[in-house]
């Protein structure tokens, strides 16, 4: 047992004077994921920042918790309105990478997300109404990330995959839960990191 608590605090050790922090940042590629769309959807290109640290485990395997605003969304039209929806999470993407070969690495986690802020913009040939609200969406969102990245120097380009797993919208709040398919966050990041 106390061979084991050794182990157990020897690891914890080398992984706390092991571990590099840095900022990350770039683009979105967003949409809702439905079995049956209520109008022709579009992809919304947003914007993703925030904090991360890394912490190897070995030389081949670390685990990257991060910090991220993440600007995720859709943009679809119905007839002659067009919609864009905005929904601001702050999220918290765990991400356990591998390295398969020396600076090139693949990566998977989840990703729990805390809605923030959102905005539906609708816009017909004859006004532009706005609405903000945010009692009509779920506060809490989780998701689930796969990726790639190269690293050079203090720096990474990094690509990842995401998929919601949880419906966007509360029962009854909005026009869409006239259907019994859910909506969920699903989108494409492509960025930069520089470690400190």
């Amino acid at each position: 047992m106390k061979k084991i608590f050794a182990m157990l605090g020897l690891t914890v050790m080398s992984l706390a004077y092991s571990q590099s922090f840095g900022v990350k940042g770039g683009a979105n590629i967003s949409t809702i994921s439905k079995e049956n769309t209520w109008g022709d959807t579009n992809s919304k290109i947003g914007f993703y920042a925030g904090l991360y640290m890394n912490a190897p485990v070995n030389a081949l395997f670390s685990i990257q918790p991060e910090l991220i605003y993440n600007n995720m969304g859709v943009k679809y039209t119905n007839g002659n309105t067009s919609h864009t929806l905005n929904l601001n999470y702050l999220s918290m993407p765990i991400m356990f990478q591998f390295e398969l070969i020396p600076k090139f690495y693949v990566e998977g986690g989840p990703q729990f997300g805390v809605l923030i802020g959102n905005k539906n913009k609708y816009q017909s040939d004859s006004k532009t109404i706005i609405e903000k609200d945010k009692d009509a969406y779920n506060q809490l969102d989780l998701s689930g990330g796969i990726g790639l990245g190269f690293k050079f120097n203090n720096m990474a380009i990094g690509a990842r995959y995401i998929i919601g797993f949880t419906d966007i919208k509360k029962n009854g709040s909005t026009s869409w839960k006239n259907s019994d398919k859910q909506l969920r966050n699903s989108g494409f990041q492509i960025g930069l990191q520089y470690g400190f």
